[in-house]
């Protein structure tokens, strides 16, 4: 990954609108919103491979529906976290749709992490 492309990026980012941008090496990090979840871009193929984990282990059934709704942003499970991909060429329609279905992500998964939990344990 040459330094311009990782400029174009890091650009790109910064034009959606991702707050808290950061890169480190050829990863670079950024955030869904001020106080939002962290993502991460990862050079990968021809272009970038855009990803965001959760604490939380999706079940099977869970991540298999989550992919069949969402087959441009995959569920997997990675490090034992549930996370979402997508693939990118850094272009501005693909980064408006990443930070729709990665907040519909976070969203669906603290659904699914309060059907986890036993009465009175909190929030």
């Amino acid at each position: 990954m040459t330094a311009a492309v990782s400029a174009a990026m890091l650009t790109a980012l910064r034009q959606a609108g991702f707050p808290g941008i950061e890169a480190e090496g050829a990863t670079i990090y950024a955030r869904l919103s001020a106080s939002g979840a962290e993502f991460r871009a990862d050079p990968w193929a021809e272009g970038w491979r855009l990803s965001l984990t959760w604490p939380l282990r999706a079940s099977p059934r869970q991540r298999t529906g989550w992919t069949a709704a969402h087959p441009q942003a995959p569920m997997d499970l990675f490090r034992g976290e549930t996370r979402i991909t997508m693939a990118t060429r850094a272009e501005a329609a693909d980064l408006v749709a990443w930070a729709a279905l990665a907040e519909a992500a976070v969203a669906e998964m603290i659904r699914w992490r309060h059907l986890q939990r036993a009465p009175g344990e909190g929030m």
